[in-house]
């Protein structure tokens, strides 16, 4: 089965940036992002048809997506920092809108998103 355009797409984009210590963090992060943009959901569930190794059971696709998930070495600071240092250097001297959006959750946390619209 060939390797899907937008997976090898997200892989070269983001290893311009994101150098992690594992470079298989790297390659699952592309194709989980590409897996949630072709799924159009953000629930872990939907994306399985995207995933490689199709012949895998659902369980153990559960099991990988939440391990990279739940695995303290794959972190913002890994993968999120060096990309919105590089979207933030190209938008200097640019406005940006920023939106705000808040969830109360359990009555207890309040979840506050900040978005670049």
């Amino acid at each position: 089965m060939a390797t899907p355009q937008l997976y090898r797409q997200l892989l070269e984009q983001l290893g311009q940036w994101i150098i992690p210590k594992d470079l298989r963090h790297l390659k699952n992060c592309a194709e989980i992002v590409a897996a949630i943009l072709e799924s159009e959901s953000a629930c872990a569930a939907h994306w399985i048809p995207y995933l490689s190794h199709r012949d895998c059971q659902a369980r153990s696709h559960m099991e990988r997506l939440s391990y990279f998930m739940n695995n303290p070495a794959i972190n913002d600071r890994v993968l999120y920092a060096p990309l919105i240092k590089q979207f933030l250097k190209e938008w200097t001297g640019k406005e940006l809108i920023l939106v705000m959006d808040t969830s109360m959750l359990w009555d207890t946390y309040c979840l506050i998103e900040v978005c670049v619209a």
